[in-house]
């Protein structure tokens, strides 16, 4: 893969939800007398949804994936995301699933958001170990857990996890998707992660003093983040317009 097409990290694309595509991988460990080229995992699973003008789901893609390395599925992933050994058997192989998901995104300038940049690494080194062709899939990635920690107050907490910052929100995972850990489910909830943050909809839940607990953050409670900075709502248009770089700034002032 050419250096200029090699997927890169940006900002969040702040002004238009219709460039993004949210992107979630579920992946089974490679036992170590199978590894190949740094390959300590294999994608099991894609889910991904596509969101309109508005920031609402517009499609959504969902595919499990032939290992090749792998045999099985372990235990524990098994129970974590509901994935048997049968999906993945029955399932085509990852450069199928790879061209089908390009198709389906349909669009060269898409932002593909993940929540951490595990998912793009776990690509990158896969396909390079498979000789899988991405130069038809999107270069263009933004990691939406570095947005939310830098502008919510757990920055020096470290690494947050997908299900404490929906808890953070009040968001319920779909249940139709039958297990909180499937692709698709955790494409779902991180679009409306995304989507309440671009929209300026920083309320916490009543369960947010759960995650602050297991945090060790004490009993401060934290509601709107107006609450803090009466100056929001320009930073918030400000957002929209410049995309993070200049709010992280405008925030260091603040502060």
């Amino acid at each position: 893969m050419s250096a200029e097409k090699t997927p890169c990290i940006s900002a969040i694309d702040t002004t238009n939800f219709a460039r993004q595509i949210v992107l979630d991988f579920e992946f089974a460990p490679v036992p170590k007398q199978r590894q190949r080229r740094r390959l300590r995992n294999e994608i099991i699973e894609v889910g991904a949804v596509k969101l309109d003008y508005h920031g609402s789901v517009m499609g959504e893609f969902s595919q499990f994936v032939q290992t090749e390395y792998t045999e099985g599925v372990a235990f524990p992933v098994r129970e974590l995301t509901g994935i048997s050994a049968v999906d993945t058997a029955m399932a085509d192989p990852l450069y199928v699933v790879i061209k089908r998901l390009s198709d389906w995104i349909g669009r060269y300038f898409a932002q593909i958001v993940c929540w951490s940049g595990t998912d793009r690494r776990q690509l990158l080194t896969e396909c390079q170990a498979k000789h899988i062709d991405l130069s038809a899939f999107p270069t263009d990635w933004a990691d939406l857990q570095t947005f939310y920690t830098s502008i919510m107050d757990v920055g020096s907490h470290g690494r947050v996890s997908l299900g404490d910052a929906v808890t953070w929100f009040g968001i319920e995972f779909d249940e139709s998707t039958g297990h909180a850990h499937s692709a698709l489910a955790d494409a779902r909830v991180t679009a409306k992660l995304l989507k309440q943050m671009m929209d300026g909809d920083y309320r916490a839940s009543p369960r947010a003093q759960e995650v602050r607990q297991r945090w060790g953050m004490g009993a401060r409670a934290q509601t709107r983040l107006s609450s803090k900075c009466p100056e929001l709502g320009d930073l918030l248009l400000k957002l929209k317009a410049e995309g993070l770089g200049n709010l992280l700034r405008m925030a260091g002032g603040l502060g």
